[in-house]
């Protein structure tokens, strides 16, 4: 009788121990179904939409290089400021073109093809060489350019920007700070900015007028931010206050291996 007493015992702790196992083993299923819902939810949250630089180089003389300005401007006007920021960088010396505009342009294509106009969406991202569309008409290469800029518009950045503009003796002044909203370690970057005047004219509406001298960023840790400020060489001492109300900075992060566009920013 005591051993049949026994077995039963040992059934009976069998089964609690089973019990507990399967409790323990479910409670260790939600907790790391929530850790992985909230690591999602991090992730999102740390994502920003990244906007899209684009930089038309073009020359005076350049036959083409208006219908692609006007289609970019055209569309630049449709979004929200500081989503889609258009540059238009004059080169070889048609009177508008810079220094700064000429290198810029060299960095980018080296020793390849070289021709006006000559578009790079986020930098090396996308460049279109020539018109969108080949066959020249307007309205196909205005569909072209919208879908290149609305493809680019559905990307996100591990890095923010956050600046703001201010005049000291004639000098325009940017102050910001730049954070990396990821996880990862980030490297092999460096900050830079363009200065533009808003014209009067097609090619001349986002003028390129000064290019400022890259920062490196060594590398960037998840989560750090780094303060940053840059001085423009452009003497504006002498000019009125509706014709300084008309310069623009644009504040980007650049890859300098892939030549792509992390993040920029249009400081309003």
């Amino acid at each position: 009788m005591n051993k049949y007493k026994n077995i039963i015992k040992i059934n009976r702790l069998f089964l609690f121990l089973i019990s507990l196992l399967l409790v323990v083993f479910s409670c260790s299923v939600a907790v790391s179904s929530q850790d992985e819902q909230e690591s999602n939810t991090d992730v999102r949250v740390t994502s920003v939409p990244k906007n899209l630089l684009v930089e038309l180089f073009i020359n005076a003389d350049c036959a083409t290089c208006p219908k692609a300005a006007f289609c970019l401007e055209d569309l630049t006007w449709g979004y929200e400021p500081g989503r889609v920021i258009l540059a238009e960088a004059h080169i070889w010396g048609d009177g508008h073109d810079t220094p700064e505009t000429n290198a810029r342009y060299d960095w980018y294509v080296g020793d390849g093809i070289k021709g006006t106009p000559d578009t790079f969406f986020n930098g090396m991202s996308e460049r279109i060489q020539g018109l969108c569309c080949d066959c020249g008409d307007i309205n196909e290469n205005y569909d072209g350019y919208q879908q290149i800029i609305e493809k680019h518009l559905t990307e996100f950045s591990p890095i923010s920007i956050t600046a703001n503009q201010s005049i000291y003796g004639g000098k325009m002044v940017i102050e910001g700070e730049i954070s990396n909203v990821s996880h990862s370690l980030l490297q092999n970057l460096f900050i830079s900015g363009i200065v533009y005047f808003e014209g009067d004219d097609t090619e001349f509406y986002y003028l390129v007028r000064d290019i400022f001298e890259n920062q490196d960023i060594c590398q960037l840790t998840p989560m750090e931010k780094r303060k940053f400020s840059f001085v423009s060489d452009l003497d504006l001492s002498e000019l009125t206050d509706d014709e300084l109300d008309r310069y623009y900075a644009v504040i980007f992060i650049q890859d300098k291996l892939s030549k792509e566009i992390i993040q920029s920013f249009l400081v309003q």
